[in-house]
């Protein structure tokens, strides 16, 4: 195995050994190098492409196409990150969204000032954001998209996919001058996530800030870091192509520490994991109100 980031292929330690959706064998391992956390070994491409344009969304939603609950929630969801873009100075200009999903981000970027459009590897999604919100999302990868855009996001995509330095070097060439990118993945050192809940077949790798910003650093600076809510960076394009700046051994040692102590005891009390058979039924509630609502009405009525 090679790391993705560093390319060592000498020392690894591995963290786990199963799926914890399907209690499969999976072995994914960290980079004592550089403290990239990823599958081992990772799938190829053509691996990936098929199933994400096939059975990702049915895997892990149990549908073809998004149902009232999961509008809802993309919905808000969608306000918050644009709420972000917005409080950082990225309101307007022509907005590509990378795995729009159902298209709900978009619509609602749309809605609120951006000539957005979107990109969506699974076929159900694509065409129902088309018929439901009338959106510009387009069945295809990140290696299809075309021209130069003021502002790309990408939500809960890179750590699918099987080389994380080669997607953002795409972003940046996809980028006008001084473009922004906002990233979002699930972040490996939240204390909120169960331990029996972190490892998954359809995750290939899992970040730290420090290996998140490293594979940005030859094409990107950093504007802004938010961990409230899993891990999202807002990068601001640089003026040229620079050396991958990789964390240093201190930065592999702390996320060492972090992992090690995973446990329940602090997912429970520190993460607050107590609490979420409360705010699952809350949600369950909230939800309900959407149930008999058309798609377009649950966006437009939040």
């Amino acid at each position: 195995m090679q790391c993705a980031l560093c390319k060592n292929e000498e020392s690894f330690e591995n963290i786990s050994h199963k799926d914890a959706k399907s209690s499969s064998n999976l072995l994914v391992s960290m980079c004592n190098k550089c403290g990239l956390i990823q599958q081992n070994p990772i799938p190829t491409s053509e691996e990936l492409r098929v199933y994400y344009s096939h059975n990702y969304r049915n895997d892990y939603k149990n549908t073809y196409t998004p149902k009232p609950k999961h509008i809802y929630r993309a919905g808000k969801i969608a306000l918050g990150r644009i709420s972000f873009l917005n409080k950082h100075s990225v309101s307007k200009g022509k907005l590509l969204d990378i795995g729009a999903g159902g298209g709900e981000f978009v619509y609602l970027a749309q809605k609120m000032g951006f000539d957005s459009q979107g990109i969506e590897p699974s076929i159900g999604y694509s065409e129902y954001a088309k018929n439901e919100y009338g959106c510009n999302v387009t069945t295809g990868e990140l290696d299809e998209i075309n021209g130069a855009y003021d502002a790309i996001t990408i939500f809960h995509v890179l750590e699918h996919l099987p080389d994380p330095i080669r997607a953002f070097e795409k972003l940046y060439h996809n980028l006008n001058k001084n473009g922004m990118l906002l990233v979002e993945v699930p972040w490996i050192e939240t204390d909120d996530a169960s331990p029996n809940n972190i490892y998954f077949k359809a995750h290939i790798f899992y970040f730290s800030i420090d290996t998140l910003i490293a594979c940005a650093s030859q094409f990107f600076d950093v504007v802004k870091i938010d961990t409230s809510s899993n891990l999202k960076v807002l990068f601001k394009a640089k003026s040229k192509e620079t050396s991958v700046k990789l964390p240093d051994n201190s930065s592999v040692e702390a996320l060492k520490k972090v992992m090690k102590n995973k446990n329940w005891i602090e997912y429970l009390f520190k993460g607050k994991g107590i609490l979420k058979p409360f705010k699952k039924i809350a949600q369950i509630i909230e939800e309900r109100k959407s149930k008999e609502k058309n798609p377009k009405s649950i966006l437009d009525d939040l």
